[in-house]
């Protein structure tokens, strides 16, 4: 049973807002973990490291599957001369803004902390407008990663648009979801996820967020958007996926206890045993998204204002809030304080930055709304996740 076009994803739209919450809080305790990252505190610990390591299987995976129904919704609803125009303002504008004004100050204050010197934050911008990448030089997009990743994927997936608008489509796309709707089979995507990693991560191993030489967090990625793109028009399949919640939670939290036995002995299962580790990897995955897709179905979908003024914040709250972690993060990491209190001050501090700059000079300017892919004039009001921006990190981020 194909979506109706006027239906609206309230769970989604949801999942969205908490997902991208968590990713203040998670960016903001790699402060106080072991991991590399931008500013560190004083005190760093492995204990919050598992539960991190959890959020990072999922999390990521959860926003592309989102963004990938979003385009769905989209070009369904609009002709793709204006779905171009629509990706380049709500993804290509606010990301040369992010990189040309709102990543430099967290690159500067990480050089800082790092040990360099200049005279002046426009001595450093100098290097910025070199456009050697990050790393070696300071021209970057850092956490703003996400938003290349989906721009490209939105093209990407144009030749597939006739799914998901004509009927021919339509109908081609159903006959093939009811198969995936059948039984458990659904649970059984997470192969060619996992295909994709034992066939490219010896390659690449490591996630770069560059684009350019990070085919298997590319393929990664991109196949959870893919399947979002799938899922979004059948009610079918999401009637058995939330009918499978809590299997798939099971099988999820299962998967989880065999990975921290081999995170916490440190294992080197990723070379010794690569393909039953990635096929783990990914079923462990693709059960937390299976899991959290149901369980929101069952229960958010529902609209609300906090839901309505949430939907359209969360875009440019994740475009500043790295620079503001980092920038206060900067000047508290050396601060003799409780780490759990130093950990919520920063979130806190993060949270209220955002808040500020947000209502203060974001939310009522036309000009702002647009720089941080906002809609403008009367289209101001939330809409729900056919309108979703895309919300994630540099070379060093986890």
């Amino acid at each position: 049973m194909m979506l109706a076009e006027n239906e609206r994803r309230y769970d989604l739209d949801w999942l969205r807002v908490i997902a991208f919450s968590i990713l203040i809080l998670f960016h903001t305790g790699m402060m106080f973990n072991t991991w590399g990252w931008h500013i560190k505190n004083n005190v760093t610990s492995h204990i919050p490291e598992l539960f991190m390591e959890l959020l990072h299987q999922w999390r990521m995976p959860l926003l592309f599957v989102i963004s990938g129904a979003a385009v769905s919704f989209l070009l369904r609803k609009i002709p793709v001369r204006k779905y171009v125009a629509n990706r380049m303002l709500r993804l290509f504008l606010p990301l040369a803004f992010g990189m040309f004004v709102i990543i430099p100050p967290q690159v500067y204050y990480e050089r800082l902390f790092q040990g360099q010197s200049f005279k002046s934050f426009a001595d450093f911008y100098r290097t910025v407008l070199d456009f050697v990448p990050y790393p070696q030089g300071n021209f970057s997009w850092h956490h703003l990663w996400y938003i290349p990743y989906i721009f490209v994927f939105s093209f990407l997936i144009l030749p597939f648009s006739w799914l998901a608008t004509t009927e021919k489509g339509k109908n081609r796309l159903s006959k093939l979801l009811d198969i995936s709707s059948r039984k458990h089979t659904i649970i059984l995507w997470f192969v060619p996820l996992a295909v994709s990693q034992i066939v490219l991560r010896p390659y690449w191993p490591r996630d770069m967020n560059n684009l350019v030489s990070d085919w298997s967090n590319f393929a990664w990625t991109f196949t959870f958007f893919a399947y979002g793109f799938l899922l979004a028009s059948h009610t079918g399949i999401w009637e058995r996926i939330e009918n499978l919640r809590r299997v798939t939670l099971r099988i999820a939290l299962i998967s989880f206890v065999f990975l921290a036995i081999i995170w916490t002995l440190d294992l080197e299962l990723a070379q010794l045993a690569l393909v039953p580790y990635r096929l783990l990897i990914s079923l462990h995955a693709w059960s937390w998204i299976l899991a959290i897709l149901g369980f929101g179905r069952k229960y958010l979908h529902k609209n609300t204002s906090s839901l309505r003024y949430a939907n359209e914040a969360v875009y440019p709250f994740y475009i500043l809030h790295q620079t503001i972690t980092v920038y206060i993060g900067y000047h508290l990491s050396g601060w003799q304080v409780n780490p759990f209190m130093k950990f919520l001050i920063v979130a806190a501090g993060t949270l209220a930055g955002c808040f500020i700059l947000y209502e203060g000079l974001i939310r009522h300017s036309p000009l702002t709304r647009l720089l941080f892919g906002m809609k403008v004039g009367k289209s101001r009001r939330n809409r729900p996740v056919e309108a979703l921006a895309p919300m994630m990190k540099p070379e060093i981020s986890r």
